[in-house]
């Protein structure tokens, strides 16, 4: 019986994921190195150490990843100063309902502390989250389920009584591992054979999962 839904945060409850490519080749090319989108995608759903040691891997240790990070995070904060960060589809029906339900809602998000708090805040969705799992919280990045049994723990839930919402391979991966039934609502990286056998469904919006969780027994009552 699903009780608490864990959000994966990019890509998933924000439209970011184009903007974090985006700002990448920017900041890439400021220090002569062209970024693709292919580059990127092995990083989703990743914290900074991984995404670090994925940069060394494809450019070598020359690749200076705090400063051209620097650019990066500078180019998005100017963006998003501006335009504000989209919500994905859905999000704030489906937000609505699962407070209407009772269920207990958690985000473990690969992104630091800082900005992830100020992004949930600034959207005004952070009072939505009885618990908060942020990247530098966990020592090992997604597709580890470190932050799920971390957002688990802190619920007070078993594995079994969790939805875990992911839109990267990466993150269906660690929510699959924390022993979560997942929903895959992808974004950038469409679903593999694999991504298939570790979910439960694959919509096409965030919405859509107010009719998975209406199609599962004993679920519309307040849980406490």
């Amino acid at each position: 019986m699903i009780k608490a839904v864990i959000f994966d945060m990019d890509g998933l409850m924000f439209d970011t994921e184009k903007l974090y490519d985006t700002a990448w080749e920017y900041a890439g090319k400021q220090f002569g190195y062209v970024i693709k989108q292919e580059d990127l995608n092995p990083m989703r759903g990743a914290n900074q150490a991984l995404v670090q040691d994925l940069f060394y891997k494809k450019f070598g240790p020359e690749f200076d990843f705090m400063r051209i990070r620097k650019s990066r995070i500078e180019y998005m904060e100017q963006y998003i100063g501006i335009h504000g960060l989209p919500h994905k589809p859905g999000l704030t029906e489906l937000l609505e309902y699962l407070k209407e339900k009772g269920y207990q809602m958690a985000v473990a998000t690969s992104t630091p502390e800082e900005p992830a708090r100020r992004y949930l805040t600034m959207e005004g969705v952070a009072d939505y989250f009885d618990v908060c799992i942020y990247g530098d919280m966990a020592a090992k990045s997604k597709p580890d389920p470190e932050i799920y049994i971390k957002a688990l723990k802190q619920m007070g839930r078993e594995p079994k009584e969790c939805l875990v919402l992911e839109d990267s391979p990466n993150g269906v991966l660690a929510g699959f591992q924390a022993g979560c039934s997942v929903v895959m609502i992808p974004d950038a990286i469409q679903p593999d054979h694999a991504d298939k056998q570790r979910t439960v469904r694959i919509l096409p919006n965030l919405k859509e999962v107010i009719s998975y969780l209406e199609s599962q027994p004993y679920q519309l009552q307040i849980y406490t």
